[in-house]
């Protein structure tokens, strides 16, 4: 699951993303999140952001007003287009050309879906 960049949240930083150092992911069963603030503990990360993202996780409903935020995507099926679309915009800005006789224009920049792809892409890179 991937969160938007643009995704805020009141009252602190996003909880998965204030819990990912110690393995925290939608993924994670309830059962195993209530004994996340041991290795918060142990690896001396327990601090009052991380505390209030454990909170909050560990309410089953807040829980799932976090996951809400996030897009279910399965990369495997998705990177190949991606990634078809990412060749093809970068093929036709480099595409080689035969001189003319004169300067070539400026290289124009990437559409905004592409940079947004690429940003997205290279913040979840797995």
């Amino acid at each position: 699951m991937i969160k938007d960049p643009a995704t805020s949240w009141d009252g602190g930083p996003y909880p998965y993303d204030a819990l990912a150092e110690v393995g925290v992911t939608p993924g994670m069963p309830h059962a195993g999140l209530q004994d996340v603030s041991f290795e918060l503990l142990a690896r001396r990360l327990m601090t009052p952001a991380t505390q209030q993202a454990w909170e909050e996780l560990r309410v089953v409903r807040r829980r799932m007003l976090a996951e809400l935020l996030l897009y279910d995507v399965d990369l495997t099926a998705e990177l190949p287009a991606a990634d078809a679309v990412l060749d093809a915009a970068l093929g036709a800005a480099f595409a080689v050309r035969e001189p003319l006789g004169r300067e070539d224009p400026p290289p124009q920049p990437l559409p905004d879906g592409i940079t947004h792809l690429l940003d997205t892409l290279i913040t979840f890179d797995i």
